[in-house]
């Protein structure tokens, strides 16, 4: 079943024991212990947090979309789209003066992070798989006006895991067919710039869609606005897990 991330719940304050504290909101909810139950919420990390290393035990996307921190070695700013795979470890995240805000995406449900060296008992062995992505910036308003047909360009496309991350520009007024590939465990649609329009919907910056392996296409439409959309397939949970 498509889900649409549209309606949101409040923010809720949470503090972990080892000094993490952040503000969640969830796009829509999952359904602990239902096959192809999809979570999709923000993180607002308060100011100068460390979010410790630790790892899921389902594979999932982050799109950091406010804010300035680095992720391990890495410097983030929006947009840059990290993927980590189940029982695979990363981090420390740590937010800036500002804060940092990202969006956290699975096609499954998962129980909740497992930090490390804590839970190292927990983290069973297996192919461990992340990517961190180039920054994506979202075009001025006449290079949108002057695009012609809606384009989608890749900066990760893995044909044998399934994870492929780019970014689809859309015109006004246009359609784009997405195809699911193989090995897919489904698709998030995240918006960046500009609008699209999803079952009666106008879905604006950071809303966003999942659509599971099964449906095998979506079509995404612009009605008034023009688009550019984050396409990130998720891969399959690798079969070691």
């Amino acid at each position: 079943m498509v889900k649409i991330a549209n309606q949101e719940e409040s923010l809720n304050f949470h503090e972990q024991p080892n000094g993490l504290k952040y503000f969640r909101q969830d796009y829509f909810q999952a359904e602990p212990g239902f096959v192809d139950s999809p979570q999709s919420y923000l993180i607002k990390q308060l100011p100068n947090i460390t979010n410790p290393t630790h790892f899921h035990v389902q594979n999932q996307f982050q799109v950091f979309i406010e804010g300035v921190g680095t992720f391990g070695p890495h410097v983030i700013n929006p947009y840059i789209v990290h993927y980590a795979g189940a029982y695979t470890g990363y981090g420390p995240i740590l937010a800036g003066p500002s804060g940092l805000s990202y969006l956290t995406l699975r096609a499954q449900h998962d129980p909740g992070a497992k930090f490390l060296p804590e839970k190292i008992d927990l983290l069973k062995r297996g192919p461990k798989h992340h990517y961190t992505s180039k920054q994506f910036l979202p075009s001025s308003p006449e290079s949108m006006n002057n695009l012609g047909a809606a384009e989608l360009n890749w900066d990760a496309q893995e044909l044998d895991t399934g994870l492929s991350i780019g970014l689809l520009r859309m015109p006004v007024q246009a359609s784009y067919q997405y195809i699911l590939g193989e090995h897919s465990d489904g698709v998030f649609f995240v918006v960046i710039n500009g609008a699209i329009d999803a079952d009666g919907q106008t879905l604006g910056v950071h809303k966003n869609v999942y659509v599971p392996a099964k449906d095998e296409s979506f079509e995404i439409t612009t009605i008034n606005s023009y688009a550019e959309i984050l396409v990130l397939q998720m891969p399959q949970k690798n079969a070691s897990y």
